[in-house]
């Protein structure tokens, strides 16, 4: 069998060229075909409609919103409640949507075929907030349907945003509020707390240290003026006994058919029968009023009490002894007077009458020096309860000062806490009247939803284009297989191959005009 030559692209051009109707009738078959399958799919329209992300009317710096979450997260909650089963139920309803798959497939089905129909997508944001927006689209077989469907969809959103605005604005103002009344309560407690601390601590606190100081110093001075009130007095009650002394005395040896009573003593004080001008009485007299008056300021163990407690131990036996030598001789005195009263039997004596009311004066002053003294014995007890009263007080401020800052820092704390969320409370409110009033950022519709003139399914360049690749794949491939059962010649090159003889000459094959011009 002889040798083929190679073809070349002359070759297959004249292929073509040859078998031409064998390609051009499957691509018309294959275009035709396409138009058909394109007019006999179902038709799908969709309309979108632009809603523009308004901002508030009231500008931020006087009013801030509570809501503070971006579109996309708004967006994504609105379009949960509106592409919800029960919604998306009204709204097939509303319109009679899908009337033939509702009588074939439950209505979950057709809801679902709803949903997946609409398409929430949020346009690239800027970078201002107030130019956010977004698109709603839905796709249906009915040009008029599909528009009024998306329409209905955009005011749903509208709808929703503005509730879903007024609620997030009525759930912070009411959550403030609650949290605003249990700190008011929690701060109604700690301001009780710290008026009991004051009362139960009253006269201890810290503003009153200087009064307590105060006071104090004075309740000293007045210890120290009673003290010496007790000294004059004790002083004039000596005088005036020793002058009583002086008296029953001269009377007794200018009369010696009369007796006198002896006088007392000072409490706490020593006296001869001589009176008090004896130098060891009145010195032990003196140290006791002096250890008195140390004993008021100062403690036991303070150098100044002791030492006065050492000098009046030293001197108190020499004093007893000479007191009870005194004693004893007064006695004798007076035993012996009396016996010879008694021998003589004679009648008392008759006082004289200015004697009598020298002694009559001195005992009304010498008894008003004794009630003067033990008053302002009793003074002193008490000044020197006050005085340990306020001391105690003084020593107990500091503590009572560290616990009023612990409770005073909480309250002060709790105070600050308490006017933030208030103002927050203000601020809430304002909000919440902004978004029931409407000024707050709304969704606007900026390119409404109209009806589209061409469908998105299905694709009729695509579906022509397939045809028309599918036709002419079948031209060519019948076009090779009719070349292929072709055994004419129809080259000199075929001639050749086939005979292996060369040709001398070729014949031209004219058409039919080349003929008629020949």
């Amino acid at each position: 069998m002889p040798e083929q030559t190679p073809f070349n692209i002359q070759d297959y051009l004249r292929i073509g060229l040859r078998r031409k109707w064998y390609i051009i009738i499957p691509i018309v078959i294959g275009v035709l075909a396409s138009v058909g399958v394109y007019k006999y799919l179902p038709k799908v329209y969709r309309a979108t409609t632009l809603i523009l992300v308004q901002p508030q009317s009231v500008p931020e710096n006087y009013v801030r919103s509570t809501i503070t979450d971006s579109v996309a997260n708004r967006l994504n909650t609105i379009s949960q409640e509106i592409l919800s089963r029960t919604r998306l139920e009204r709204v097939i309803q509303e319109f009679n949507l899908y009337p033939d798959l509702r009588k074939n497939v439950p209505l979950e089905v057709v809801v679902e075929t709803m949903r997946a129909a609409i398409e929430v997508k949020v346009q690239e944001q800027r970078r201002e907030r107030s130019q956010n927006s977004f698109s709603i689209s839905f796709e249906g077989k009915e040009p008029g349907t599909v528009m009024v469907v998306t329409n209905k969809l955009a005011s749903l959103f509208i709808e929703e945003n503005l509730k879903v605005r007024e609620s997030q604005a009525e759930g912070t103002s009411e959550f403030l509020s609650k949290e605003l009344v249990s700190m008011e309560e929690q701060l109604k407690r700690r301001d009780q707390d710290i008026r009991n601390f004051k009362e139960r601590s009253m006269g201890q606190l810290p503003q009153q240290l200087d009064a307590n100081l105060r006071i104090l110093e004075r309740l000293q001075d007045q210890l120290k003026t009673t003290n010496e009130n007790i000294r004059a007095a004790e002083d004039r009650s000596v005088l005036f006994q020793n002058q009583l002394e002086q008296l029953r005395v001269r009377d007794r040896f200018s009369t010696p058919r009369g007796s006198r009573g002896s006088g007392g003593t000072i409490p706490g004080e020593l006296s001869s029968g001589r009176g008090v001008d004896d130098p060891l009485v009145v010195q032990y007299n003196n140290l006791k009023r002096e250890l008195a008056n140390a004993q008021s300021k100062y403690k036991e163990t303070h150098p100044d009490v002791a030492d006065l407690k050492r000098k009046i131990a030293n001197l108190e036996p020499k004093v007893k002894e000479l007191l009870e030598k005194q004693a004893a001789e007064r006695k004798d005195r007076e035993r012996s007077h009396q016996e010879k009263i008694v021998e003589e039997e004679l009648p008392p004596p008759i006082l004289d009458p200015n004697t009598e009311r020298l002694m009559t004066q001195y005992s009304e002053q010498y008894n008003n020096a004794l009630l003067e003294a033990k008053r302002a014995r009793e003074e002193t007890k008490y000044l020197k309860e006050q005085i340990i009263l306020y001391q105690r007080r003084i020593e107990d401020t500091p503590r009572r000062e560290q616990e009023l800052v612990l409770l005073t820092r909480d309250y002060d704390l709790l105070k600050t806490n308490y006017q933030s969320l208030l103002d927050k409370k203000i601020q809430a409110q304002m909000a919440e009247n902004l978004e029931r009033k409407q000024q707050g950022e709304q969704f606007k519709i900026l390119d409404p939803a109209r009806v589209p003139e061409n469908p998105i399914k299905p694709d009729r360049n695509r579906i022509l284009l397939i045809g028309a690749v599918i036709g002419l794949m079948a031209g060519f491939g019948l076009a090779w297989f009719r070349e292929s059962l072709d055994r004419s010649f129809h080259t000199v090159s075929d001639v050749e191959s086939f005979l292996e003889i060369p040709v001398l000459a070729t014949i031209p094959n004219l058409k039919q005009e080349e003929k008629k011009a020949a």
